[in-house]
Order: structure tokens, then sequence, then C-alpha cells
């Protein structure tokens, strides 16, 4: 195959990758974390009560209050979740909906409902899914209790159905989810440090090697010191990559249903290869030309793969 076209599959690949990872975000709830302080004075507002959203927070000690106010009709869509990890049985929570007059409208009753195990394959998490509500409701303002007998326990809120992630929700969900993965589901980060150590000693020589590369263009000197660069940190680059992939291959087979995890997975091959193709062109001393299409896809699958990896934590 010519390198051309090699390149050429390769940011084919690239897109749809892009476009399985929005796939993915879409079928997600917009994360949400709850304030624990919540009270009926001072309850959680839920905006755009149709739009899939997923609050996430812990009794502790008293009831959570959430506040839904609307002006024309609409359709109320609340599920109770919370987190399938040992432990998490014992602490199943309930809801009432209340209407603006604090007349309950419904018990979402959580001692006595069957909770069913869900997997959720974006970001490869179990949960305990418990009773949902359904209707469309009249205009007005809204209440949801989220309690169980002792106020304790994390909790997961989910209200509406109307799936939709645009950027900026993605953003905020890459901010919120190595929180939710490290509180609500109780992962212990240590166990992915050496993931990113690896990801640390690959990714920063190679970030020094493709900026001489870029400067290259115009002055000769920096391609002499990139290639010197190279030979001298070359270990040290592929020391952090076999870390990297190493730790990935053994937390990606605890969890080998998980969606993004196949799609980083995927990316970090496509980085390996791509690396050892550049590898050889250092090597060569860039005789032919400088691998500036290369260089770049590489950079960009090196971004995604980190921005899957701190997602899936």
């Amino acid at each position: 195959m010519k390198a051309g076209t090699f390149y050429q599959r390769t940011s084919l690949v690239i897109i749809l990758l892009i476009l399985l990872i929005s796939l993915s975000w879409s079928n997600a709830h917009q994360p949400r974390l709850a304030r624990e302080d919540s009270s009926l004075e001072n309850p959680i507002l839920v905006d755009n009560p149709e739009i899939s959203q997923a609050f996430y927070g812990e009794l502790k000690g008293s009831p959570a209050y959430y506040k839904i106010t609307s002006n024309e009709e609409f359709r109320l869509y609340v599920n109770l979740l919370v987190p399938d990890t040992p432990g998490s049985g014992e602490k199943l929570v309930s809801a009432e909906i209340l209407d603006e007059n604090l007349n309950v409208i419904v018990l979402l009753d959580g001692i006595n409902y069957d909770w069913k195990p869900f997997f959720e394959p974006f970001g490869g998490d179990n949960y305990l899914q418990g009773p949902e509500y359904n209707q469309t409701v009249e205009p007005g303002t809204y209440y949801i209790r989220v309690f169980n007998n002792e106020n304790q326990g994390f909790y997961s809120l989910a209200v509406g159905d109307i799936e939709t992630f645009p950027l900026d929700e993605a953003l905020n969900a890459l901010i919120l989810l190595p929180i939710l993965k490290a509180g609500f589901f109780q992962v212990p980060v240590v166990e992915v440090f050496p993931q990113f150590v690896g990801i640390i000693l690959a990714l920063g020589v190679y970030l020094a090697i493709y900026g001489l590369l870029l400067k290259a263009r115009k002055f000769e000197e920096n391609l002499k010191l990139a290639i010197k660069v190279f030979e001298s940190l070359n270990p040290v680059m592929w020391l952090g990559i076999l870390i990297t992939t190493f730790f990935w291959i053994f937390s990606y087979l605890n969890n080998p249903l998980n969606i993004l995890g196949g799609i980083a997975t995927l990316l970090l091959l496509l980085i390996i290869i791509i690396h050892w193709s550049l590898n050889s062109d250092l090597k060569d001393g860039f005789k032919k030309s400088l691998p500036h299409l290369k260089s770049t896809i590489l950079m960009l699958l090196w971004w995604l793969f980190v921005f899957l990896r701190v997602v899936l934590i």
C-alpha cells in the first residue's frame, strides 16, 4: 500500500472514530453534579426538563429536592438509578413527584421495586435501575424529592428523555466524568495512574519532536535537532507507549463491552503503527520528505486517545 493511500485511509478512520464518539455521546445523559445542601427552600433547579439529564448526588442525612418550572405542557420523565457497587443494594432510594402545593402526584417506591442491573455502554458503567415515571403534565411548578429511610447513599436522578449532546455539554462531561468515576462509582483512580505516566512519557517526547518538525520547514538546524532529540529520547518514548499499552489492555479486558473503550483500543493501535512508521522515517533522516501529514495525524490520534482515557477513568 502506498504511503499516501495509507494516510488517506487513516484520516478516514479518524473521521469515523470522531463520528462514533459523537454517537456515543448522543446516547448518554447530560451529567450534572447535584448539590448536597438542596432543600425544599433551596432546591436544585432543573432547566429544560425534557432534555435527558442525569443528576449525580449523595444523600447525607436529609432528602434531596429538585424543582421544575414550565410555562407549557411538557413530557415529564423521571428515573431512579444507583451505582451497582458493593453495598449499593442496601441503600436504594425512592422519590416523590410533588405539585406546586406539595401534593404527591406519584411515589416512585424504590423499597418495593425490583431493581434491574443496567449497563451503560458509553462510559462502561453498571447501575441498578429503579422505578420511573413518564407522563405529559400541565404547565406549572413541580418538585422531586429523593430519599430513603436513612437518607444515605449515592443516587442518580435521570430527568428527560430527549437525547442531545452539544459541544459544550461534551466538554462539561469531559470534566465531570473523572470526578464521577472516582466518587460516584468509587473507582480507585490510582489504578490508572501508571497509564497516565506512560502517556506523559510518550506524548511529552513526541510533542517536542513534533514542534521541531514544524519549525524544520524554515530552519534546517531544527530538523537536525529533531533527529538528535529523537535519538536520545526515543527509548523513553517507546517505554511510555509500552506502559500505556500494557495497562490499557489490562483495563479494557476488565470491561470489554465498553463502546468508547473499543474505540480507544483502535486509536491506540493506530498510534503504535504510525509511531513505528515515523520511527523509521527519523532513523532514515527524512531523506525523502518531512512527514508533516503523518506527524499531524499522529498528534490528533494521541489527543483523541487522551480525551477518551480521561472520560473512561
